[in-house]
């Protein structure tokens, strides 16, 4: 896992149902990843301590689950962008549940 990502330890997830993501751009203000969920497979539990924009490419169904206990759902729609406020940061799980890959930029804006 990239140092920004930190696992959590209290739940992990089997090696065969990761995800796996690129960083495609990494400087002093921005980073960029690419994320694809391949249906059955979950990102894995990771800390979001930056504020960031979800940029999804193609439609996708996901749920996920957050460290304070909360989860959903959500439907992933091509060319939509969401920004997220994370405040002190916030834990969360990522699983496809749906019979196409969830592809998506997730564009990180670092705290100076």
């Amino acid at each position: 896992m990239s140092q920004h990502l930190k696992e959590k330890t209290s739940a992990q997830v089997p090696a065969d149902k990761l995800s796996h993501y690129e960083v495609v751009l990494d400087n002093d203000t921005t980073r960029i990843t690419f994320h694809r969920i391949r249906p059955g497979e979950q990102s894995g539990w990771h800390l979001h301590d930056t504020n960031y924009v979800g940029y999804h490419i193609e439609t996708a169904k996901v749920e996920y689950e957050r460290g304070d206990g909360s989860s959903g759902e959500m439907q992933s729609e091509p060319g939509k962008a969401f920004f997220y406020d994370v405040g002190d940061g916030f834990e969360h799980n990522v699983t496809n549940v749906g019979d196409t890959d969830f592809l998506a930029l997730e564009i990180e804006y670092k705290k100076g």
